[in-house]
């Protein structure tokens, strides 16, 4: 789903620094899951998960896949798959297996060259022989429809993390550890897939005023400033501009952006179309179109 690449551009806005004063509005929306044919299922079911941590994917994905959402109720019915039923809509099967190699390496450190100085008054450089392990993991996990067995899902995600330990070292991080992160990763990047978001996010108002002469720029900075106090009132201001002077891209941009803080998309989209250099946007509203309707139609069937 494109919301995915959206959310990526979004962190340049969330993270702009303070001293750099950009305006946003800040808005909250329904997106679709990337993997949207599986976020309609109504209930779910965990199948064998195989390999040495199978097991453990399952249980993470199970506590995961169990989380209220923001309507107070987890996004699927989890159900326990037995023979005498009942069967769940969509069947989530996989592997799941760590490996770990081990070998020696070498590594250059700096000890003290008199062995017997309380105070060391020289250090030298010397090789010594440390012990590095890679820890590999490889998850696939399959998602079918009960009925027909038709495949809406899959996915193999290998991880990797590599531990070297030597002689003097204090402290030594466990491969177990390794492991057990790589776990939660994988499970939390599945549910990421097939899980929709409620989302709070910002999105820098446009400032740029080339074209406007010298009355129309100034107002349009000032409105710029009054959308953080009041941002109906700025919305306004610049439905009038559009309306005395249309077409200036700032313009159409920023009451694009009216439009979806007002939930109305279609609108939004009407005006991104206008504006220049707007197509994320577009699909940004595209998508929170379908994450409404997605919402809106899970919510009447409960």
């Amino acid at each position: 789903m494109r919301f995915i690449f959206m959310l990526a551009g979004l962190g340049v806005a969330l993270a702009l620094p303070t001293q750099a004063r950009a305006e946003v509005f800040e808005m909250d929306g329904h997106f679709p899951a990337p993997f949207r044919d599986v976020s309609l299922a109504r209930s779910i079911g965990i199948d064998r998960i195989g390999g040495r941590d199978g097991m453990a994917l399952s249980l993470a994905l199970e506590q995961l896949l169990s989380r209220r959402g923001p309507d107070g109720r987890p996004h699927f019915d989890l159900i326990a798959l037995s023979r005498n039923g009942p069967d769940a809509d969509a069947i989530v099967s996989g592997m799941a297996d760590a490996t770990i190699r081990r070998s020696d390496v070498k590594r250059t450190v700096e000890e003290c060259a008199d062995k017997q100085a309380s105070i060391c008054p020289k250090k030298e450089k010397v090789d010594i022989t440390c012990t590095q392990e890679v820890v590999s993991f490889s998850s696939t996990l399959r998602v079918a429809r009960s009925d027909d067995g038709r495949i809406l899902y899959t996915q193999t995600r290998p991880q990797s993390d590599t531990i070297v330990t030597c002689p003097k070292d204090k402290t030594r991080r466990n491969p177990k550890d390794s492991i057990d992160r790589m776990v939660r990763t994988a499970a939390d990047r599945f549910v990421d897939d097939i899980v929709p978001r409620h989302e709070r996010y910002r999105i820098r108002l446009r400032e740029g005023r080339d074209g406007m002469d010298k009355a129309m720029g100034q107002a349009f900075k000032d409105s710029i400033r009054l959308s953080q106090r009041d941002p109906a009132a700025a919305c306004a201001q610049w439905d009038g501009m559009n309306r005395d002077r249309p077409g200036h891209p700032s313009v159409l941009f920023n009451l694009g952006l009216c439009a979806e803080r007002d939930g109305d998309y279609a609108q939004a989209e009407r005006l991104y179309a206008q504006a220049s250099k707007a197509q994320e946007d577009i699909e940004r509203v595209r998508d929170l179109t379908i994450g409404r309707e997605d919402a809106q139609a899970r919510a009447a069937d409960h």
